[in-house]
């Protein structure tokens, strides 16, 4: 790894955030916020020093091509220092005075987790919930996602950014150059989230939280401008829509673009996304018919927009409520529970492992079972109109492997910080798979700032290696990706 390189294109990634980070000091000043306007400012000039000073660093070397191993050191030590940016505006606020919390917070906001240490969220400043909704947005499509589109000079080593950061096991380009690719994938992003935030205003949510509710929505975060939630605004056609675009948002943005190229098929014969619906559909089922006719005598159609949503709240890990989905049956919230492992779709800005890999897994299984029923038949494992390879087919089952090991080990950490074990257990795949809320402690209408300092750090690791997909976290750890 070279590590000037490295320290160049973070420099460069920071300054992006800076940029960014000015709309809270703007909104700050049209609320004539004085500490606000102070912390945010404050936060804006360090993040600049910092950039402009790795920057600096960085032009003392000549080589200006990155490789797969500075693309990693990149994607590694730019979460890192999300974390402690983001934090920044927080503590300097005093909104989140403890410094640990105020970390956490800014890396749930980035990894698009929406796990929230604040209990009074009504009470935040506007430019604070701005800028916690804000991280999601950024962070749903990837800071070095944007980074990549922003400036094309990469040229090749776009490509291993590129990789290293978006989420799923496939990472084709839709256009010839991955810098073309990027630009694609924000304009339609973008689009959507303008789409999405003109249709709230609609529907009769206010203009800022519109602005917020969407970002969070198409980051498939969950951070809310209200204690409440969604269920803040007890607006049924809000539920809807918000419902509409969390599924839009977890599913594959390759395919949207196929549609702008119409090219039809590809969307509707794609294999993934017949499968996540199903599920959807499937547990969506569950969980209508385990409330209907329980708190609050639901109809039918109550029950229906209450299912969908906390459904698709779940299986796209955006982490919105309408209401307490912890007090649902057992039933429901064993659906739920395991929905939080999967996740959405890959290629979307959701996390989990994946709908396409969880496909091909139970693909694997069948063969297997076939083949000790008939030893001696050599059958392909087929997905849509191709095959999968056996070292695609490995690949998935290791993804799999190191996912519940560090599942295992986190949730460990957390029982001895003395957490329960359904709280920790719930509490790491919320954070792992980016889902947010979880059960029991850290249900919905609960939050992780309870958690001890050491618990909130285990935490912060399983949201960055859930959005780093596990393995880019370890090779970052590794004694080979420091050798250059």
């Amino acid at each position: 790894m070279n590590l000037r390189v490295v320290s160049r294109y973070v420099g460069l990634l920071l300054f992006t955030v800076a940029v960014l980070m000015l709309a809270p000091v703007g909104l700050a000043i049209f609320d004539g916020e004085p500490r606000t306007i102070t912390a945010y400012a404050v936060a804006t000039f360090c993040c600049i020093a910092l950039a402009l000073t790795l920057r600096r660093i960085g032009q003392l070397d000549d080589d200006h091509e990155i490789h797969r191993k500075d693309a990693l050191g990149v994607v590694g030590f730019t979460w890192l220092a999300l974390g402690i940016l983001g934090g920044l505006p927080f503590i300097l606020e005093g909104s989140i005075p403890n410094i640990p919390s105020a970390i956490f917070e800014a890396v749930s906001g980035f990894t698009t987790t929406g796990a929230t240490v604040v209990s009074d969220i009504d009470h935040l400043s506007r430019a604070t919930n701005l800028w916690r909704c804000l991280m999601h947005w950024i962070g749903g499509m990837g800071i070095v996602v944007l980074f990549v589109a922003v400036f094309p000079q990469l040229g090749v080593g776009a490509k291993h950014l590129f990789k290293s950061e978006v989420p799923g096991p496939t990472t084709e380009g839709l256009r010839p150059k991955i810098q073309q690719t990027a630009t694609a994938l924000w304009w339609i992003y973008g689009s959507l989230t303008a789409l999405c935030t003109v249709l709230l205003m609609l529907a009769g949510m206010p203009l800022f939280d519109a602005i917020c509710h969407a970002m969070s929505t198409l980051g498939t975060g969950g951070f809310s401008s209200k204690g409440a939630s969604v269920g803040a605004f007890n607006s049924p056609t809000i539920d809807w829509i918000i419902s509409a675009f969390m599924l839009i948002a977890g599913l594959n943005f390759g395919l949207y673009y196929g549609l702008l190229r119409r090219k039809w098929r590809t969307f509707y014969r794609n294999y993934e996304l017949r499968f996540y619906l199903t599920v959807n559909l499937i547990v969506i089922a569950i969980v209508a018919a385990s409330i209907f006719g329980g708190k609050g005598n639901l109809t039918w159609t109550e029950t229906l927009r209450h299912a969908t949503f906390q459904t698709l709240a779940v299986t796209t890990t955006t982490g919105f409520m309408t209401e307490d989905f912890d007090t649902y049956p057992d039933i429901a919230r064993f659906a739920l529970f395991c929905c939080m492992f999967m996740g959405a779709c890959a290629g979307s800005t959701a996390g989990g492992l994946k709908a396409s890999r969880v496909f091909v897994l139970g693909k694997v299984v069948l063969r297997e079972l076939s083949i000790i029923v008939r030893p001696h038949q050599v059958s392909a494992i087929r997905v849509g109109k191709g095959t999968v390879s056996q070292d695609i087919a490995g690949g998935i089952a290791t993804f799999f492997a190191a996912y519940f090991f560090l599942f295992a080990v986190a949730s460990f950490l957390l029982v001895a910080s003395g957490l329960d074990l359904m709280s920790a257990m719930s509490a790491t795949i919320a954070c792992l798979s980016s889902v947010g809320p979880g059960l029991d402690a850290v249900g919905p209408t609960a939050n992780f700032g309870f958690i001890h300092g050491a618990g909130k750090a285990v935490l912060c690791v399983c949201m960055i290696a859930g959005r780093l997909e596990i393995f880019a976290l370890f090779a970052i750890f590794s004694a080979g990706t420091w050798r250059r």
